[in-house]
């Protein structure tokens, strides 16, 4: 019998299978409300020059690249602080909007887990935010 936990929808005391977050009456209502919002989105904000290229064959190429170059560890944890966890995201460095001509590099790509590219992204947008804070 496989090991099971509590399901992570709030209020939800069902039991799901270890590896997953929900149970399935959750996983298939997050699964169409993501599909839907990720629809939207698209359609109205995504930039659509990054989104053929993150479809690339190329992109998937290089980031398969990346992820075996850094044995499928989050390096940044791994260097702030000496943990070792999978990573699942390729993050750039320098963002595609910043310079679309090092989308490819390797140098360019660190390996990051889904968390910690949250993390990282959230703390340049206010890096940059309080830069254009500072120039008005």
């Amino acid at each position: 019998m496989a090991l099971m936990k509590r399901c992570d929808m709030p209020g939800c005391n069902k039991l799901a299978p270890q590896g997953l977050r929900h149970c399935p009456a959750h996983a298939m209502g997050k699964t169409e409300e993501n599909r839907r919002r990720h629809k939207e989105y698209d359609a109205h904000c995504r930039n659509k020059e990054a989104k053929a290229f993150y479809n690339s064959a190329g992109w998937k190429a290089a980031r398969a690249k990346a992820l075996a170059r850094d044995a499928g560890i989050d390096v940044y944890l791994y260097v702030r602080e000496r943990r070792a966890v999978p990573a699942d995201t390729v993050h750039h460095i320098v963002e595609l909007k910043e310079d679309y001509s090092k989308r490819m590099e390797m140098e360019n790509l660190i390996s990051v887990s889904e968390a910690m590219h949250s993390m990282i992204s959230a703390a340049y947008k206010d890096e940059v935010k309080k830069a254009v804070d500072r120039l008005q």
